[in-house]
């Protein structure tokens, strides 16, 4: 397991690195009990600090959250009581590394890009390619799709599904519900 504690704006000592390392060891061997890649990142902003954690459960599937306080201890608890709370919901699943497995291996490569729109003094809008990165499109059912986009706070998850091959987009709708989309061949 590697658990890596970076500061940003702020020196991480070594009585809080031991803090959170210990804090997140425990709640990586009760819920999900395999090795997991895992960072934190400490941020100073004034008198706040945020404290977000990534854990990287397999290839191409992170859980995300983070935490906010005056005290660095309470925001790194903050953030550990959010992940304890979405990873209990799906514990189970997330324990079944035969499943984690079978979403990497029929897996779909694809690019990312983020796209930048800047005006110009004629008023058209132009957008520029900032960034690309490579991602994986997971096998996975809709149910594990919505929980991938629970699990890492995102508004939508885009994935191959396991029942029909099909590219499908899981997404939250401002009433708070999920939409559903299930690609299907258009005609002409």
């Amino acid at each position: 397991m590697n658990i890596n504690v970076s500061g940003k704006n702020i020196d991480v000592g070594n009585a809080f690195r031991t803090h959170a390392i210990d804090e997140i060891t425990s709640l990586i061997d009760k819920y999900i009990g395999t090795d997991v890649d895992t960072m934190v990142s400490v941020e100073k902003e004034q008198k706040l600090f945020n404290v977000e954690i990534c854990l990287h459960i397999t290839h191409g599937f992170i859980i995300r959250t983070d935490g906010v306080s005056n005290d660095p201890y309470k925001a790194v608890a903050d953030a550990i009581s959010r992940l304890e709370a979405r990873i209990r919901r799906h514990k189970s699943r997330l324990k079944d590394q035969k499943r984690r497995k079978h979403w990497i291996s029929e897996s779909i490569n694809a690019t990312g890009y983020v796209i930048r729109r800047e005006g110009n003094p004629q008023g058209d809008e132009e957008h520029l390619i900032i960034a690309e990165q490579e991602r994986l499109i997971l096998d996975m059912s809709v149910s594990e799709a919505v929980m991938k986009m629970d699990l890492t706070g995102l508004p939508v998850t885009m994935f191959k599904n396991s029942d029909n091959g099909r590219i499908n987009v899981v997404y939250k709708r401002p009433d708070g519900h999920v939409g559903w989309i299930d690609y299907t061949d258009l005609p002409g």
